[in-house]
């Protein structure tokens, strides 16, 4: 049995218990394991993939010069950027909306020592900037610290990548 008629049974097995009406709560639990059945059972039916003939590849036990060598190896393919990456890499409007509070305290304190307020006033001035060069002058003029945009492991890096995609 496939988990498609599985799914269909637990379905059939919780309108069962629907159409008794039921008014105790074992009855009720009956119905929510049915229900809660018929879902596992959809969800595997829905990623099931469908058998795929498998192709019988003859090989010669002792291959001569004039066989052709088959090579099994598929060739790679690029599998292209990960979802992480490409989310890391989309555009933003805004770089105050991609702000947590914790990145708000780390950015302030690694930045312009500790001072949310000043962070989110120089954000919103480079929002209006209108190059990714000039919003890391403006970031360097306002700091409190001399910044390190090199260290990836620091926040500074981390407020750089953010202006990047700023200016994506």
């Amino acid at each position: 049995m496939n988990f498609q008629e599985k799914a269909l049974e637990h379905i059939e097995s919780a309108k069962e218990t629907l159409l008794q009406q039921p008014a105790n709560p074992m009855a009720w639990k009956q119905l929510q394991d049915a229900l809660h059945l018929a879902l596992e059972a959809v969800t595997l039916a829905a990623h099931q993939r469908p058998e795929e003939p498998v192709e019988k590849i003859v090989v010669p036990e002792t291959p001569d010069e004039s066989t052709p060598v088959i090579s099994m190896e598929s060739p790679s393919a690029d599998p292209g950027p990960s979802i992480a990456e490409a989310i890391s890499e989309q555009r933003i409007a805004s770089i105050q909306s991609t702000l947590s509070i914790n990145d708000r305290v780390r950015f302030a304190s690694d930045l312009f020592g500790g001072d949310v307020p000043k962070l989110l006033a120089i954000c919103a001035e480079i929002e209006a900037v209108n190059s990714f060069e000039a919003a890391v002058e403006h970031v360097e003029r306002h700091a409190t610290v001399v910044v390190n945009w090199d260290d990836e492991d620091g926040a500074a890096f981390e407020f750089l990548q953010r202006l990047r995609r700023l200016f994506a």
